[in-house]
């Protein structure tokens, strides 16, 4: 019930009664206090909790795996293999060169396979990648054939702008919709460590050369998630989010 209909109801319910002036706004502002009371320690536990379980969760070996459950809630998820029947586009089992990032995703297998960029892609330093799902049950597919990457870093970022000259890329994100949950799988050079910040909360992968997933909580992943990618001297930079890379059936 609205505030409004509360102090309504209040009032109405006291018309014929003489009761102290001011009765109903009394019990609308204690109401929200202890909403507000409510809100805060909520927000308080979930704090506590997400730092107890950054400090619980193994950190991920160099092939990018973790702790964390697929059974529900936030975390991190074990490191996946290329299932069976995942081809390349000439339509050839993949080899793990052509392998780019490749993880768990609610109940299915996300790969990231490693395309030629376009001449213009190139041209920019940029690089490509096809997105195939496996799903437990049923045959591999195809989500996306062309997904550009590693064309731009976030504005004034001069750190990422510094690595992606450098050569050895900045690395790759895509965010993947599954049964009412949202998945990130992200990916970088050796060398580098991997954060996603969801509406404010962290979410450490740790190494990731070969991909590593994560399940948030995010309406809108463009706006409200980021990834972060540390290189081992602490330089920190945001992997943009390529244009296609939030993932919906």
């Amino acid at each position: 019930m609205r505030d409004n209909e509360v102090a309504a109801l209040l009032d109405h319910a006291v018309a014929t009664v003489e009761l102290p002036p001011g009765l109903a706004q009394r019990v609308v502002t204690r109401s929200r206090a202890r909403r507000r009371r409510r809100l805060l320690l909520s927000g308080g536990t979930v704090a506590v909790v997400v730092a107890a379980g950054a400090l619980l969760l193994p950190q991920l070996g160099p092939a990018g795996r973790g702790g964390g459950s697929e059974g529900g809630g936030t975390g991190l998820i074990a490191a996946a293999e290329v299932p069976a029947g995942i081809v390349g586009p000439d339509g050839r089992p993949v080899t793990q060169a052509q392998v780019v990032a490749v993880g768990r995703v609610g109940t299915e297998t996300l790969v990231l396979i490693r395309r030629e960029p376009r001449a213009e892609e190139r041209a920019a330093g940029g690089q490509a990648v096809e997105v195939l799902t496996a799903p437990d049950v049923g045959e591999p597919r195809r989500l996306l054939d062309h997904l550009s990457y590693d064309l731009a870093c976030v504005d004034g970022d001069v750190v990422c702008a510094a690595v992606r000259s450098a050569g050895s890329g900045l690395g790759v994100a895509v965010a993947r919709r599954s049964g009412g949950r949202l998945y990130v799988l992200a990916q970088a050079p050796q060398g580098r460590t991997v954060e996603v910040v969801a509406n404010g909360v962290p979410h450490p992968l740790g190494a990731a050369p070969r991909g590593a997933v994560v399940e948030v909580v995010a309406a809108e992943p463009y706006q409200e998630v980021q990834v972060w990618a540390s290189t081992e001297d602490g330089r920190r930079y945001q992997i943009p989010w390529a244009p296609g890379a939030v993932l919906i059936d």
